[in-house]
């Protein structure tokens, strides 16, 4: 009963040993002015900046819209090329410069079997952002309905990525154009619709959807990688990691103080991320997933061990910021976080999945939809097994020395 007892006074004692070292980081971190910046602020300024830049769309460069017409015209053995269909292709700026510049829209004909490959599939392949195709019988079923009020509204079908947010800006200016045949022929705004639908694992997400989770991960990488590498190194240098050798403190305890505060820094960035994309973007608060705190805490484990293993090799503070920001940067952009990872080329898709942020990022995105939660668990399972796996390898090397 005695070693039961002392076993638990053991675990308290060493609770209190960690909570009391984790208020003081959180105090140093406070007092820190770079600190504050990079955990308060830094999220905000970045899904501000990227939410604007990416929702202010492109003025100066024509939007490539590929489209596929499977729509011939044709009235007993006659074929027809002044159709609907060939009215809409010429409103969308087809052979005509001076149009196509003023819609900023740039028509490609692609063609591909419907019947072996989806659509959305063969964008996702493709790295295709937007598609329009034009289904077959759709100039039959446009004219039927100048005869017949009763007849089936005619559809246009549209496919698009909506991590691109210029998707919806080609999505509005085709709706405008049907809308404008809609009038010519039938002076009503009902006859003539499109349909949209996304891309595979992006069904119901908007840009701004896209962003935060990978904003947030950026951000807990980029503080907490930086803050912890400069703190341990800086601790070493002045002696008092090594002063910390003659105390109570175990090293398990000082790393696992370290590692509560970045879990707790963690979630503050997420929050403060989720609510700045909410208030000026339109955030849908509720992709938000209980799961994600799981990847949050396991994300902040496995940047807070590779933060401890550079700390190994880093011997002054003013190396510091370099060694981090060098390892930092590459991932934030190759990794998916930000840009769609199939965007980049199929060898530096294989490079992206090196990095932890990938599948950390990739892990909180796969929550945010009923349609993509059963991808959960092998990106989840990866950044449990990196967090745990770094974290341990982090401490174990940490010295507590004086250099």
């Amino acid at each position: 009963m005695s070693k039961k007892r002392n076993y638990f006074t053991k675990i308290r004692f060493s609770l209190r040993k960690i909570i009391g070292y984790t208020s003081t980081t959180a105090l140093t971190w406070i007092r820190s002015g770079p600190a504050l910046f990079f955990t308060f602020i830094y999220p905000i300024v970045m899904i501000l900046l990227f939410g604007y830049i990416f929702s202010a769309g492109g003025d100066d460069s024509l939007f490539t819209l590929n489209y596929m017409n499977e729509d011939v015209y044709q009235i007993g053995d006659q074929y027809y090329s002044n159709n609907p269909a060939s009215q809409l292709l010429s409103k969308l700026g087809y052979q005509n410069e001076t149009l196509a510049k003023e819609l900023n829209l740039n028509l490609q004909s692609v063609f591909f079997d419907t019947s072996h490959i989806s659509a959305a599939d063969w964008m996702k392949e493709n790295s295709i952002p937007y598609l329009l195709i034009i289904p077959e019988g759709w100039s039959s079923a446009v004219n039927e309905s100048k005869i017949n009020s009763s007849a089936p509204i005619a559809s246009v079908h549209y496919y698009f990525d909506p991590s691109y947010t210029s998707s919806i800006e080609v999505q509005t200016i085709i709706d405008s154009v049907l809308q404008e045949m809609n009038l010519e022929e039938f002076s009503i705004t009902t006859f003539i619709q499109i349909e949209t639908e996304t891309t595979p694992s992006r069904e119901g997400l908007e840009y701004i959807d896209f962003y935060v989770p990978g904003i947030i991960m950026v951000t807990i990488s980029t503080a907490g990688m930086m803050g912890l590498v400069g703190t341990v190194t800086e601790d070493r240098e002045t002696g008092l990691t090594y002063k910390l050798s003659s105390t109570p403190l175990k090293k398990w305890e000082w790393s696992l103080s370290h590692l509560l505060w970045q879990a707790i820094m963690g979630i503050i960035v997420a929050i403060l991320t989720a609510l700045t994309g909410w208030i000026a973007f339109g955030f849908n608060m509720a992709t938000i997933h209980p799961l994600m705190i799981v990847a949050l805490i396991f994300g902040s484990m496995t940047f807070s061990g590779l933060a401890l293993i550079l700390s190994y090799f880093v011997r002054r503070t003013e190396a510091a910021m370099a060694v981090t920001m060098a390892f930092v940067f590459p991932q934030m952009f190759l990794a998916g976080a930000i840009f769609p990872a199939e965007l980049l080329p199929s060898y530096m898709q294989t490079i992206a999945k090196i990095f932890p942020l990938y599948y950390i990022s990739e892990s909180l995105r796969n929550m945010m939809l009923e349609s993509t939660f059963h991808k959960v668990w092998l990106n989840l399972g990866i950044t449990i097994a990196m967090g745990i796996v770094f974290f341990i390898v982090g401490s174990f090397i940490t010295k507590w020395r004086k250099e």
